[in-house]
């Protein structure tokens, strides 16, 4: 009989663990890097690392790579991405009515 309390203790602490597992926004889940300004001491980091790796890549290539996974991490790259299609269709649209009333007239 005394050890009821000290389970139900133990029940109440391993169900708030679980539930904070998968409810909550714990530092397990793999986070992408926010996007912003890439400096060049971070740039110059990474290319000493890869040369030293065997791969030399210049300082202004990887700024412009992680310029543009940060575009990719907010989303900016995908809202150009929807823009272009959209032109894209709109000017097939475009030329296929143009078509359609050059047979029409002809």
């Amino acid at each position: 009989m005394p050890f009821y309390f000290f389970f139900g203790i133990l029940g109440l602490v391993i169900g708030s663990l679980v539930t904070w597992f998968f409810l909550a926004d714990h530092p397990f889940e793999s986070m992408e890097t926010p996007g912003g300004v890439v400096d060049s001491v971070e740039a110059s980091l990474l290319a000493k690392e890869l040369a030293a790796d065997g791969m030399p890549i210049d300082e202004t290539t990887i700024a412009k790579l992680l310029d543009l996974h940060g575009a990719y991490v907010d989303g900016k790259i995908r809202e150009a991405q929807a823009a272009a299609e959209a032109a894209r269709l709109e000017a097939e649209r475009t030329q296929a009515t143009q078509e359609m009333t050059g047979k029409d007239a002809g």
